[in-house]
């Protein structure tokens, strides 16, 4: 009788250098994985000594190997740092094949790689002492379970960091010092030893060189060495840093859209400057912006001049100059809308941009015009203008008029930027209850902006604020004077390492002063209510309303707006928001407390195209008046803000 064969066998590897879950992997580190065991215990008849061991092991594998397919379910826990749980879930081979069925020699399999991986994600979370350990469960229902556990034992922290230079580093008085440490590139001293943000420091090295006047600067080696007494992980890392140069003038590569005259005013440097890559990548950025080119590559040339400065190569491919385009669109706020654009982005052959729109929506048509000419006057500053034909049927008002605006917008820095200019308004309006009453408006609108937020359609990161100050002079009743002020702040921030969750932020408070709100136009009041604003309720009911419950406007307004967006996929996300608002009918205590709030929460799905989420909005309120609608939907381009 042939002897019957049990394996039992667990196993843990080490992982690369750097794996999946990110792991670097010191020199000098102990790599503490679950070791290796395999037992094998006999039953029954011994073999007859005449037949060879290795053939009665062999046919004895034959006679008993299990041939059934298992569907299993992994259990894994770290109640230490349950976030090594959720890493090993998302990126170990035993977890992503899970599902469907294998055989037990696939999953044995699988579970040993994925102890190795395991290690890996110890070592990625600075761990390297701690261990993970897993074991195989076969019931005779069919089902298996793989039971994984993590020890991760003490995290280390980040010790000395020495950063050197691979050959001589000339130096010049006006350019900054390269680091010499990964603190000076922004990793905090003795912070825990993640290998993510280790690895990012690492990287931002390179940019700080190629900010220090080193265009060709790259790490060329890196050595990490655990300090085991002090729980510490020490790095030394090499930069190569190339010849020493300065910015010259720009080598033109590519059929020019433009005049040299208008690639020159956008560039950032002047030429003669120690070389700094941000500048180079702020001007592809500003020429990728113009929507006047297809690819933009701004590169330090092959070499350098005697006095050691480096040409920097523009190679530009040119873009389509004409846009048209249109789109069909839903909300509760103005119901079905039609929408048509019209763009010429380089009018004159010196990137000036000229376009028409034409929304049209059932309480809302206009055509409007926006121009815009580029360094007028100074490289700095550009000259803006706009006009438009509106007429608008709202709960407020009834309104025909025609407006335009002409000024300066100048860039200050490379975030800031002003502007400064005079507006005229005039036409008819007919409010709930009155006659219609022609009405005039003078104005000498001034604000300013900052704006470092990644995206301009969907940001992730970053923050955004305006300041609006207007003073306007008009006839509308009677003659009037007032002053109108408008903040607005956003703020973005990512709520996970891979950016696939944002949270968004939105401040908004306004005030006119000079004039009772009565006694100016409906049009210059202050609104709030509907998809830009307090989503949950009707366009511009949230504030003041008369007797047959119609918007009036008012003289203060208050909006604050919270979103979590979630992106599922490279095309699909889902937002989950809460606003609040009101408008006050004078610009006193309660607006400065922000008494009174109206309330809206809803959800969200986003669509994402290269011209920016399509957004799907449903929102409800929260603190419903006599009136408000249970439900509100929104369908439109781009984020609420």
């Amino acid at each position: 009788m042939l002897p019957a064969l049990v394996l039992l066998a667990s196993a843990s590897g080490c992982g690369p250098a750097r794996s999946a879950a990110g792991a670097l992997t010191p020199p000098a580190a102990e790599m503490n994985g679950g070791e290796a065991e395999a037992a094998v215990v006999f039953a029954g008849d011994i073999a007859r000594p005449e037949i060879p061991a290795f053939l009665a092991r062999a046919a004895a594998g034959e006679e008993n190997r299990d041939r059934r397919r298992y569907a299993y379910a992994v259990d894994c826990a770290s109640p230490e740092d349950p976030e090594l749980a959720e890493l090993f879930l998302k990126v170990s081979r035993l977890a992503v094949m899970s599902e469907g069925r294998a055989g037990r020699a696939v999953i044995e399999q699988r579970l040993k790689v994925s102890l190795g991986e395991g290690r890996d994600i110890l070592d990625s979370r600075g761990y390297y002492e701690g261990r993970v350990e897993g074991r195989l469960e076969f019931p005779t229902d069919g089902t298996a379970k793989a039971v994984v556990r993590f020890s991760p034992g003490p995290r280390y922290r980040l010790g000395r960091s020495v950063v050197s230079a691979a050959g001589p580093l000339a130096t010049a008085p006006d350019a900054p010092p390269p680091p010499a440490s990964l603190q000076e590139v922004g990793l905090a001293p003795g912070a825990p030893a993640l290998a993510d943000d280790i690895l990012e420091a690492t990287a931002r090295l390179e940019t700080a060189f190629r900010n220090s006047g080193y265009p060709l600067a790259a790490v060329s080696g890196a050595r990490y060495a655990l300090d085991h007494e002090k729980k510490l992980l020490n790095a030394s890392i090499v930069v190569t840093p190339g010849p020493f140069a300065r910015m010259g003038d720009i080598d033109y590569e590519g059929p020019l859209a433009v005049g040299r005259a208008y690639l020159e005013a956008l560039r950032p440097w002047t030429p003669g400057r120690p070389w700094r890559q941000d500048l180079a990548d702020d001007y592809a950025l500003a020429l990728r912006q113009s929507g006047l080119f297809q690819e933009v590559s701004v590169q330090p040339a092959a070499g350098d001049a005697l006095d050691g400065t480096r040409p920097v190569t523009l190679k530009l491919s040119a873009a389509p100059e004409r846009t048209v385009g249109g789109l069909a669109a839903y909300d509760t706020d103005f119901g079905p809308g039609l929408t048509a654009y019209w763009e010429h982005r380089n009018l004159t052959g010196h990137g000036d941009r000229l376009r028409l729109d034409l929304p049209l929506w059932a309480d809302l048509q206009e055509v409007a015009a926006a121009y815009r000419y580029p360094f007028f006057i100074n490289p700095k500053q550009d000259f803006i203008a706009a006009a438009g034909l509106i007429h608008e049927e709202a709960e407020a008002y009834k309104m025909w008029s025609g407006q335009a605006t002409a000024g300066l917008e100048r860039r200050l820095a490379r975030r800031w930027k002003a502007a400064a200019q005079v507006s005229a308004e005039g036409g008819a309006l007919t409010e709930e209850g009155q006659a219609r009453r022609g009405f005039m408006m003078l104005g000498l609108p001034l604000s300013i902006d900052y704006d470092n937020a990644d995206s301009l359609l969907d940001p992730t990161r970053g923050e955004r604020f305006k300041l609006l100050f207007a003073p306007y002079a008009g006839r509308y009743h009677d003659d009037f004077d007032l002053a109108k002020v408008r903040l607005e702040a956003q703020g973005f921030r990512p709520l996970t390492r891979d950016g696939g969750l944002t949270l968004a932020l939105r401040l908004v408070w306004g005030a006119l002063w000079g004039a009772a709100s009565g006694d100016i136009p409906a049009s210059a009041r202050f609104y709030s209510g509907g998809g830009g604003s307090v989503r949950g309720y009707d366009y511009q009911s949230v504030g003041p309303r008369n007797a047959a419950g119609k918007p009036l406007g008012g003289s203060a307004q208050v909006e604050m707006n919270a979103e979590v967006r979630a992106r599922l996929s490279e095309d699909i996300g889902l937002a989950a928001f809460i606003d609040g608002g009101m408008v006050y009918d004078h610009a006193g205590s309660d607006a400065y407390v922000f008494e009174n709030l109206q309330w809206g929460a809803g959800l969200g799905g986003r669509y994402y195209t290269p011209i920016g989420p399509v957004r799907l909005d449903v929102a409800a309120p929260l603190n419903k008046r006599p009136g408000d609608s249970p439900v509100q939907l929104y369908l439109s381009i781009g984020q609420s803000f």
